[in-house]
Parts: structure tokens; C-alpha cells; sequence
């Protein structure tokens, strides 16, 4: 047991040896070895902490390579990319962002990596980042707005026509039953009786022919009276103004 806690303690230190040192072919085969890279020194510094200090990018690489996070910060709150950063180390650097580290993060004293930058390339090489980040960001933003509203757009296309699929059919619905309302009324309401027609051919037909008797008695009469007259005989005259006055 006590070999055993010896071993370990033993790993650990040569690993941050080799770290500090710069010796990546020793860093990679003690993290091969099951090295607990990621166990802490004095104030919590780290493998990494101590390469990125010291500006050995191929150390870096092989502890990120084996699983190291570049964002583990020690007790100060310091960062490999603060340290890279304030010992102005270019190619460390432009690793470090391009793996992703951060550049809002801010150590104990309130300082970010841009805070700690003395040199004007670092400074200038961490404000182009920070802006094609922001660009990035940006232009994410959007793809990811203009997703949404294809998405909502082909979402809402079935939607409105099946509420004028919806709409038709509840019209359709509503007519059936008005038009079965309207023929049951027809049904139930009798057909209003037609007003009779009175013939009265029979009573002209009656008239006209009255009308001929008298006009051919007027004229037998007519004729009578002539002839009377005429023959100056009189008493056939009286006798039929007798009969007519009777």
C-alpha cells in the first residue's frame, strides 16, 4: 500500500518535471502510463500550467491530446491561455483560441487574458479573435432565426389549409341540414288550393243566341208592319199590337 501511494506520487511529480521542462516525448509516454495529468501542485497549478508558463506548445498539445481541459484554471484563477498570454507566446496562443479557450475568463483579480497581454501582437491577435467570434456568433444567431421561421412557414402552410379544408366542410356540414330543413317544409306545407275558374261560355253562348231570336222576331215584325201598311190593312196590325201589348 505504501509502495503503492510512493508510485503515484512519484508519476505525478515527473509528470509536472517533464511539463516545465518541455519534454513532450516524456509527458506523452508517462500519460500513456496512466499519469494523473490532471493532479495539482502548489496553488492548484496543473501540467498544463506549468508548460503553458513556460511556452511549450508540443507539452500543450500532448496534454490536450490525452484528455487535459485548457479551461482548468489554479487557485489564483489562471488559465493556460492567461499564461500563454502574459508570457507572450504567439503559436501557444493561437493554439489555445483555436482549441476554444475563453476570453471573458477573468482570474481572481478580476483580469482577463486581454488584461494581461503586454505585447501589441497578443493584443491585436486577441482582438481579431474576439471579433470573428462575435461575428460567428452573430451569424449563427441568424441561421439559427431563419431555421425557425422556415420552420414555423412550413409548419403554418398545412395548417391554414386545413382550416379551409375545416372551414369548407363545416359550410358543407351546415347546408346539408338546411337544405333537409327546406324540403321537410316543402313536405309538411300543403300546395295552396288554385282559385276556380267559372266557365261562362254556356251563358254567352245562351245570350248571343236570345239576342238572334229577337233580332229575327224585330224583323219579321219590321216586315210585317211594311207590308201592312202597304196593303192598308190594318186589322192584322191591330190584332198583333194587341198580342204584343198583351
Amino acid at each position: 500500500m505504501f509502495s503503492l501511494c510512493f508510485l503515484n506520487i512519484a508519476v505525478d511529480i515527473r509528470l509536472h518535471l517533464a511539463a516545465w521542462a518541455g519534454h513532450a516525448n516524456v509527458v506523452s509516454c508517462l500519460c500513456k502510463h496512466k499519469a494523473d495529468f490532471g493532479a495539482a501542485a502548489m496553488d492548484d497549478m496543473a501540467a498544463i500550467h506549468f508548460a503553458a508558463q513556460k511556452g511549450h506548445l508540443e507539452v500543450v498539445k500532448t496534454l490536450v491530446a490525452s484528455g487535459v481541459s485548457i479551461k482548468a484554471a489554479n487557485r489564483k484563477g489562471m488559465t493556460a491561455l492567461h499564461y500563454a498570454v502574459q508570457g507572450s507566446q504567439v503559436e501557444l496562443t493561437k493554439y489555445l483560441l483555436k482549441k476554444g479557450a475563453s476570453l471573458t475568463t477573468k482570474t481572481k483579480a478580476g483580469k482577463t487574458p486581454l488584461d494581461l497581454a503586454t505585447s501589441e501582437e497578443i493584443q491585436s491577435l486577441l482582438l481579431e479573435h474576439e471579433k470573428a467570434k462575435q461575428t460567428e456568433d452573430l451569424g449563427s444567431k441568424e441561421k439559427a432565426e431563419d431555421r425557425e421561421k422556415a420552420k414555423d412557414a412550413g409548419s403554418g402552410a398545412p395548417s391554414e389549409d386545413k382550416a379551409k379544408g375545416d372551414g369548407s366542410l363545416k359550410e358543407a356540414n351546415e347546408e346539408i341540414p338546411k337544405r333537409k330543413g327546406d324540403e321537410g317544409d316543402a313536405r309538411e306545407s300543403p300546395p295552396k288550393p288554385k282559385k276556380s275558374r267559372v266557365a261562362l261560355g254556356h251563358l254567352l253562348a245562351s245570350d248571343d243566341t236570345q239576342e238572334d231570336e229577337e233580332e229575327e222576331e224585330l224583323g219579321k215584325l219590321s216586315s210585317y208592319l211594311c207590308n201592312a201598311l202597304c196593303n192598308s190593312d190594318l186589322a192584322p196590325f191591330r190584332a198583333t199590337t194587341v198580342v204584343l201589348s198583351s
